[in-house]
């Protein structure tokens, strides 16, 4: 019995096993039938969560971008991911309506609760891996930007000089360069012009500039150089820093220093500076006025500036002074003035540009009358002959006025960029222009001023147009001028301080500490009219109570970084202050303020502890402006204050205030209204922020007189070069407010978000010259030209164009644009990302639109865009594009398309990047030829399709038959690289030939960096005479190209005549190619010259890097664990040693 129990056991259990193995996947089957409602559900509830996930990751992406850092790739994949399965969610809700209409389509329910289960699955494990931290990195550091210089001249005498620094430069055998000269001479131009070229030829890979001036500052020299390195000094101590600093300069990386003028000698090692013989990544450049620094520092290589001799001199005065030198009668006398200017180019230029268009004769001759009599003044550490031409044209300054913004401008240290909305304010406290006590009409006068004093070269170009800069020898006149007058005393330290007759008799005072200061208790100044505090440097100085008990007459006052909770009770004794500026200030209480009485320009920037803006403010009826500047903790302004201010000319509120509140909540309301706005009659300036996207639709009547203007409802952390600018958020579409659209139809820069957005009559806001619309699922196009009249063109002065999210956009014009209508003519950059929904840019077939002036086209994630637009478009309009960047289209075809076949440039472009198209095939079609003289970055990348860059089929017949089989990809007689210096590619599986093998010399002369990866087609990369022409190559990297056997592959018959090829080459990379035999396969001797560094990894079958003899002088480091090939480089580098 138990037998018959364990044979019915046995074979009972294998059934009830494979039972399960049925019923199980039959339930599940069943399952996606009977849970049609219930999987739906659950669904959309993941997809809430997805939703929720994403929206916050964006955040944090959107803030990271704003702080200029590059996003990590797995966060861009995530989001991708993601949007990909909104997009599947957005397809199963379409389709749920026909299934459930349709409910005897068994299988139809079936298949979409399936997709429906298997979608919710994928969004769990989504957001299991949304757990990004940090989600992004700092962007590139400064070090390796681009360097840019103003205009410069080149003389015959200072060219071999600047060859000589060049080649040490290239030699890499000198780690530390001097160039010295007096003051002006040109050792900081020369210093430029050595970066830039170092840049151009890629000497380095990091090259900066710090400028150490008088007052050496370790802390700032170290803090400055970190900076455009990217580097943190977060340790304290002096000998920390330098560790840490030294450290990371003698890495990999290829650095230039420039210190720029060094007045006294440096300790190297106590910067941090590696610069000793022998140590190989870190080169110094040095300039100073004094030859004795660098016999101190024992620098090796120093080259002298002298002054320029007569002849190049005379060219230079003349190109200055203009055209009024073809004066007959002022030929003799103009050469004596050049002379007398003693060959220094500030001079040269200064007196120049002061005697142009000067016609007169006796103008000259009085010139040169003082030039000649002026007795030398002793200047520190400036020789005589420098000041008397920088005097005269001081004094050649007709306008009393501009005199004094020039020696204003001395009381700023040296290679400050100065404020000219500063100025502004400082200068209408002072009363500086008589009759002139508006604010609009100063900052004219005032940028008035500083042009004519740019154009006498008394002041320099700033960081940007608002700002201005002093030459250290130029502040050096000026200070000496100022201090004869009794009206500066500028840079005071702690000792000048404890000096009272130092600033007992000054008119104007700056302090701009590099120490710990102690301020006097009482400022005994009685004729100060003005007073600068920057204590950026050292933020601990104190202000006591009596400190302005003797400055009574006191005009203008700004104080930075002072470590105060409230003003110093004195303040109350200041009857005659017009101007209060207070920036970074630790400020709690300022209920103080409301008692001065006579204050017109109130700013606070940056005091973050201000939470209110008190009653007591509202008693400075007579301010024109008031300001609060990301004063990131102000949250309450109180009711009726901002309506006091009736003769206000400019509100600036961005960055703090935004909880303006309705008018009709009157007795409840905690903070101000806008309907407050409506008492400032003379407002010209307005920027603020409202977080109650419902006040658009307010009814409010503000001052006419407003022309500039920053109103956000979107909080934006980008600031845009307009005076005009709106950024408008409508969650769902409301009445805007008459108010909103007055300025919609004068706005410069206008930025729109959300589904309400679409509501927006577009006609009113033609006139914009910048457009940033996005995250809004209603809008399907940007403009229609059927229903309303575009006769003057479609945005006819539009210079930046935006479109971002917009999952429904079709197209940006729906309807036609006639010819000759200046539709989106100054059009020069566009950039449109994640418009799945959009098939085209513009409809050639009935609208005429010429991109003459556009000179970027970014687009991204559009997925149903087949190309950009025909080439009759780029014939005659895309002569100015320099970028060209196209990414994850999934059904681009080619960039352009063409019917008449012929011969196309794109004569500026100079980057082109195309990235993830799977339905690439060619950059152009239907045209012979193609030339990119300018080209200097191509990025190719993913294009799975991709068989040619140029294709010359089409729809026109002459073309018919003609192909590319015989031209190979995009190095064939149809395209001409000129200037390429960066090539990367990979991903075009059908690629099987990149070039031709023989190709004209100079093809590919200036490419300096070559990458290629997953290419599976390609069996050696290069012929012979492709690699004659890569002569300053430098960056060879090939990864992951599973059929190449050799890099070299042909043998030309005069290939073995032991010249050195890749002369530049200095790094080798290659990576994953399962096949690669050997880097060459020729027997002869390969030179290497350059080469220092080689990287070879998963290279299974490579038996030798080359079959002949290797020579390469300079190989240092080799990294590679295959011992086959390993024993030749290491072979070349013991033989050398």
């Amino acid at each position: 019995m138990a037998e018959v129990v364990g044979i019915v056991a046995s074979l009972v259990g294998p059934a009830v096993q494979l039972g399960k193995c049925i019923v199980q996947p039959i339930k599940r089957q069943f399952n996606y039938l009977c849970c049609f409602n219930h999987n739906i559900q659950s669904l959309r509830k993941e997809a809430e969560r997805l939703d929720n996930a994403r929206d916050g990751l964006q955040l944090r992406v959107n803030a990271a971008e704003d702080n200029v850092e590059v996003i990590l790739p797995e966060v861009v994949s995530w989001l991708n991911s993601s949007n990909v399965i909104k997009d599947n969610i957005i397809g199963i809700e379409t389709q749920i309506p026909i299934v459930k209409r349709r409910f005897w389509n068994i299988k139809s329910r079936f298949l979409l609760s399936r997709k429906a289960k298997k979608t919710t699955e994928v969004m769990k494990e989504l957001q299991s891996d949304c757990k990004f931290d940090p989600i992004s990195q700092p962007a590139p550091p400064p070090a390796r930007g681009p360097i840019t210089i103003g205009e410069t001249y080149e003389f015959e005498t200072r060219k071999q000089i600047e060859e000589d620094i060049m080649e040490a430069l290239r030699g890499g055998v000198v780690n530390l360069l001097g160039i010295c000269g007096m003051g002006g001479v040109g050792k900081t131009t020369m210093a430029n012009r050595i970066m830039k070229r170092a840049r151009e030829e890629d000497l380095f890979d990091e090259i900066l500039m710090v400028v150490v001036s008088q007052s050496v500052d370790m802390l700032k020299i170290q803090r400055e150089i970190s900076e455009s390195l990217g580097l943190k000094l977060e340790v304290e101590s002096l000998p920390a820093r330098a560790h840490k600093l030294r450290t990371r300069l003698m890495g990999t990386k290829r650095t230039l220093v420039v210190l720029d003028d060094v007045w006294e000698r440096l300790i190297m090692e106590d910067l941090g500076i590696p610069c000793e013989s022998g140590v190989k990544g870190c080169t110094v450049l040095l300039t100073s006025r004094d030859r004795d620094v660098f016999n101190a520092m024992n620098v090796p290589k120093v080259c002298a500036l002298q002054i320029l001799p007569q002849n190049e001199s005379w060219f230079l005065f003349k190109d200055k002074v203009g055209t009024c030198m073809d004066e007959v009668h002022l030929a003799s006398i103009a050469k004596e003035v050049a002379r007398e200017c003693k060959g220094l180019p500030i001079a040269l230029v200064t007196v120049g540009r002061a005697l142009k268009g000067k016609k007169s004769k006796f103008i000259w001759e009085d010139a040169l009358q003082q030039l000649k009599g002026s007795k030398a003044v002793d200047i520190p550490h400036v020789l005589a002959e420098v000041y008397n031409p920088l005097k005269l044209s001081y004094d050649f300054l007709d306008n009393r006025h501009a005199r004094s913004v020039f020696l204003f401008c001395s009381l700023f240290p040296e290679d400050v960029d100065i404020s000219l909305e500063h100025l502004t304010w400082y200068f209408l406290g002072l009363g500086m222009f008589e009759g002139i006590r508006n604010l609009e009409e100063t900052r004219n006068k005032v940028y008035t001023l500083v042009e004519l004093l740019k154009s006498r070269f008394l002041l320099l170009d700033g960081y940007d147009e608002h700002t201005v800069k002093m030459h250290d020898v130029v502040r050096d006149v000026a200070i000496f001028v100022a201090s004869q007058e009794g009206r500066v005393g500028p840079n005071c330290s702690s000792k000048d301080w404890s000096l009272e007759q130092f600033y007992s008799d000054c008119t104007w005072i700056s302090m701009f500490p590099q120490e710990r200061v102690e301020l006097p208790i009482v400022l005994n100044a009685p004729s100060l009219r003005l007073l600068l505090i920057d204590n950026s440097k050292e933020s601990d100085t104190q202000m006591h109570d009596q400190f302005f008990e003797a400055t009574k007459d006191l005009n203008v006052l700004s104080l930075r970084y002072i470590s105060f909770k409230s003003l110093p009770q004195t303040i109350q004794l200041l009857e005659n202050l017009l101007t209060l500026q207070l920036e970074f200030c630790a400020l709690e209480s300022i209920s103080i303020i409301g008692e001065l009485s006579s204050l017109e320009i109130l700013s606070f920037r940056s005091c973050h502890s201000i939470c209110e803006l008190p009653a007591e403010i509202g008693k400075l009826t007579r301010l024109k402006l008031l300001e609060f500047s990301n004063c990131i903790s102000l949250e309450r302004v109180v009711p009726g204050v901002i309506s006091r201010f009736v003769q206000l000319e400019e509100l600036k509120m961005i960055g703090s205030f935004k909880g303006w509140e309705a008018e009709k909540n009157r007795k409840e309301r905690r903070n101000a209204s806008l309907n407050e706005l409506q008492s400032l009659s003379n407002l010209r300036c307005l920027e603020i922020e409202i977080e109650d996207f419902t006040l658009a639709s307010e009814e409010i009547r503000l001052s006419p007189k407003i022309v500039k203007y920053d109103i956000r409802f979107i909080k934006s952390y980008s600031g845009q070069p307009f005076e005009k600018r709106m950024y408008l958020k409508c969650p769902r579409e409301i009445s805007l407010g008459n108010w909103i659209h007055i300025f919609l139809r004068n706005t410069e820069y206008l930025k729109l978000e959300g589904d309400g957005s679409n509501s927006l009559n577009r006609t009113q806001v033609q006139n914009t010259k910048a457009f940033d619309f996005s995250e809004c699922s209603t809008v399907k196009k940007l403009v229609s030209t059927t229903s309303i009249d575009w006769r003057f063109g479609v945005f006819p002065v539009l210079e930046f164009l935006k479109l971002k999210d917009l999952p429904n956009f079709e197209e940006i014009c729906n309807g036609p644009i006639e010819a000759g209508s200046n539709s989106f003519t100054n059009l020069k950059e566009l950039e449109i990302s994640d418009l799945p929904a959009l098939m085209y840019l513009w409809n050639t077939q009935n609208q005429n639109v010429s991109l003459s002036n556009i000179t970027s086209i970014y687009i991204q994630r559009c997925d149903k865009l087949r190309n950009l637009f025909p080439l009759n478009m780029a014939k005659d309009g895309l002569s100015q594009l320099k970028e060209l960047k196209i990414w994850s289209c999934e059904m681009m075809e080619e960039v352009f398309s063409n019917d008449g076949g012929g011969h196309i440039t794109f004569p500026k472009l100079k980057i082109l990047r195309l990235g993830s198209l799977p339905s690439l095939t060619t950059f152009c079609k239907g045209i012979e030829s193609i030339e990119f003289p300018l080209l200097t970055e191509l990025r190719i990348g993913h294009c799975q399709k991709l068989t040619s860059f140029v294709s010359s089929t089409g729809n026109n017949p002459s073309l018919a038959g003609h192909t590319d089989d015989s031209l190979h990809w995009f190095c064939n007689q149809k395209v001409t690289f000129g200037s390429l210096k960066d090539l990367r590619i990979g991903g075009c599986e059908n690629i099987s030939n990149l070039w031709c093998h023989q190709i004209p010399l100079g093809f590919f002369s200036k490419l300096e960096k070559f990458e290629i990866r997953r290419y599976a087609n390609i069996r050696s990369l290069f012929s012979s005479s492709i690699v004659a022409n890569l002569v300053n190559l430098n960056h060879l990297y090939i990864s992951s190209c599973s059929e190449m056997v050799k890099v070299i592959g042909d043998h030309a018959q005069n290939a073995c005549e032991n010249s050195p090829f890749f002369p530049s080459l200095e790094i080798i990379t290659i990576d994953s190619l399962s096949n690669l035999v050997n880097f060459c396969g020729w027997r002869c001797a390969l030179q290497l010259p350059s080469l220092w560094r080689v990287l070879i990894s998963d290279c299974p079958r490579m038996e030798s890097f080359t079959m002949g003899p290797l020579i390469t002088p300079y190989l240092n480091s080799i990294d590679s664990q295959n011992e086959g090939y390993i024993w030749q480089l290491e072979e070349t580098m013991y033989r050398r040693i």
